[in-house]
């Protein structure tokens, strides 16, 4: 109604956005314009990686706010990218699925197995420090393949960065256990990696800190599973999709309502009980609103996604509706779980090849390992390594690898490691990375503080019950290890407090991009610029005319300031309450000084009865009003 119409100039102008990856390669720029819309873009991204199985990605960015968003497919990007500076998008893991050995091409399972090593390393990926050890050893091997002890001097694993608290115990069982995947090709070690990944508590999960009813915090999170939450490094809740009856929020506050079974004895005690089902709420109190509505549209969207069987019957949600707000609404685009992995199953081009990224580039892959089945992609966005202005730690080569030949670096010389995925909106202390070895120096670049370790005895998936101090039991279907290296004093379950800094949407500091905004702005001085020096030119073909004029009368291009909108809002504003005030007195005089026979107004009678009061206060004011001028 008061939307302002777009002119052909304004739905021309095109735009200039960063997308980043999930190897740390260098960003690309795309250029989109006023009407475009999300799914145009996002699909410009999968053929830049030759992806098919797009599915289960997706483009993340932060907003103003610092809140992050998944880019919606069926709005236009100018509309979300609005105010933010500078434009960055993400390229990241949308739906986490249950089975990652069912996703058909290799390439597939590669972004996966990128998402959930960066999961690992920010402490999202919560697992016990054995199955820790295990995901950093299958890491290891695909990046540098078998292990040569020339190639591989002590102290080899300290260079990468793989666990929250990484210690020096860690590595040298991450080194023997390395030691054992000889013969592993990389995409064979990346799939021991993502079967042993999905079984844990925490695969999938975007962590949302949130408080209960009694203020205590916990963070919640949404898989293929339900919505589960966790307390320290148990998790205490699954609520699963099939007892999940709605999602709904309002203001702060997310609300999920579960089905509950009930036992109702009978009046006969020899009939047997009658199991009825209630619903039973179950509330959170977010940080903001912003982050509760982020919130209920990713629970929303990934319940649609895993428990439909057909995107054609996907319903149209809304929730957090006011009387002062009209709420948000919600429509599920693209395709189900059950479309994704069918449609996958026609998938006729042959394995395409694709470069694995080196996250350390003095460490060269073993040329055995190197040969795998499917090991290069012939795209320009990943044949390139990690460029050096891109990475975060500072990693000082042993005197002994130098030695050997492996780098001919001063002591005081480095080189970084990019690590840039983070859940934004959830703030909290991050895991600082431990190494007590004098090899690893880390930057001042990242500066997050450790968490407090606490000690407890990690239960299986289905228990949530609280056990005894001493007992131990596999945790996330752990694979027991005979080496006895792995009994050690490091066994005890850290508290979940994932990485939640913001250095994966954060500014490029070197070369910053402008707003939309600033874009705009900086067109319209270009046109009025040009339009200016056209009106100093004569229709002869001479510059300045007659005489120069000392003011010049302003021209018809040159734009006043633009109007503020507080005006426009308060005068929408004050019809609206006066329309409001004049439709509630109308009501007021059909119900109570009417005599019309309607059921609908029969029942309002009935309802309003509260109101008798008012109406005997009116009348006897208009009579006595009435008996002065009598």
């Amino acid at each position: 109604m008061f939307r302002k119409r777009s002119t052909k100039g304004e739905v021309q102008t095109e735009y200039s956005c960063s997308i980043r990856f999930l190897d740390d390669s260098e960003p690309i720029q795309l250029n989109f314009k006023k009407d475009t819309l999300g799914q145009w873009l996002f699909d410009r991204v999968c053929e830049k990686l030759s992806l098919v199985e797009k599915d289960y990605f997706g483009l993340r960015y932060v907003d103003a706010e610092k809140q992050r968003h998944w880019l919606d497919p069926l709005k236009t990007v100018y509309k979300q990218l609005k105010g933010v500076n500078p434009m960055v998008l993400c390229f990241r893991v949308k739906f986490y699925p249950e089975d990652p050995m069912k996703l058909h091409e290799e390439i597939t399972r590669y972004y996966l197995y990128l998402q959930l090593r960066r999961d690992l390393h920010h402490g999202r990926l919560l697992c016990s420090p054995q199955d820790a050890v295990h995901l950093a050893s299958y890491i290891v091997q695909s990046e540098v393949g078998d292990y040569d002890p020339q190639d591989h001097p002590p102290g080899y694993i300290t260079a990468f960065k793989m666990l929250p608290k990484q210690n020096s115990k860690m590595e040298d069982q991450i080194q023997e256990l390395h030691k054992t995947l000889k013969g592993q090709v990389p995409a064979e070690a990346e799939s021991n990696f993502l079967k042993k990944a999905s079984v844990l508590d925490t695969f999938g999960v975007d962590p949302h800190q949130v408080k209960d009813q009694r203020g205590d915090q916990l963070y919640l999170g949404v898989t293929h599973q339900g919505i589960m939450t966790f307390r320290g490094s148990r998790r205490t809740q699954l609520h699963k999709w099939n007892q999940i009856r709605r999602i709904a929020y309002e203001a702060k506050m997310f609300i999920v309502h579960v089905n509950v079974a009930e036992e109702e004895d009978a009046a006969n005690a020899k009939k047997k009980r009658k199991r009825i089902k209630k619903q039973q709420p179950h509330g959170y109190k977010c940080l903001t609103v912003g982050a509760c509505k982020y919130l209920w549209r990713c629970a929303v969207e990934q319940q649609l996604f895993f428990t439909l069987a057909s995107s054609c019957n996907a319903p149209k949600l809304k929730s957090g509706g006011t009387l002062f707000s009209r709420g948000s609404k919600f429509r599920f685009s693209g395709r189900c779980q059950i479309e994704a992995l069918s449609a996958s199953e026609n998938i006729k081009r042959s394995e395409p090849k694709f470069p694995r990224t080196n996250s350390l580039p003095n460490f060269s892959r073993n040329k055995h390992t190197s040969e795998s089945k499917s090991s290069t992609l012939n795209t320009s966005i990943m044949s390139e390594p990690v460029p050096e202005d891109r990475r975060r730690y500072n990693v000082y080569l042993a005197p002994s690898r130098r030695a050997q030949g492996m780098a001919e670096e001063t002591p005081n010389q480095s080189f970084e490691i990019t690590r840039t995925e983070a859940a934004v909106d959830v703030p909290g202390n991050a895991f600082g990375a431990q190494t007590s070895s004098p090899i690893v120096q880390e930057s001042p670049v990242l500066q997050a503080p450790l968490a407090a370790e606490e000690k407890f005895d990690m239960q299986k998936v289905q228990a949530v019950s609280a056990s005894a101090p001493g007992q131990k039991t596999p945790v996330n279907g752990s694979v027991p290890v005979d080496s006895s290296f792995l009994e050690t004093s490091i066994d005890s379950m850290p508290s979940y407090q994932p990485n939640m800094t913001m250095d994966d949407e954060e500014e490029d500091e070197r070369t910053p991009k402008p707003s939309l905004d600033e874009q705009i702005k900086q067109l319209e001085e270009q046109y009025e610029k040009i339009t200016s020096d056209q009106n100093h030119i004569a229709p002869g073909g001479k510059v300045g005319g007659a005489a120069p004029k000392a003011n010049p009368a302003p021209t018809s291009s040159s734009k006043s300031p633009p109007k503020s909108m507080c005006a426009t809002c308060c005068k929408v504003l004050t019809y609206s309450i006066l329309f409001a005030v004049l439709l509630m007195v109308v009501t007021f005089v059909v119900l109570f000084y009417t005599k019309f026979d309607h059921p609908l107004l029969d029942e309002g009678r009935k309802q309003l009865q509260f109101l008798e009061p008012v109406k005997h206060y009116i009348d006897d004011s208009v009579e006595a009003i009435a008996n002065k001028f009598k």
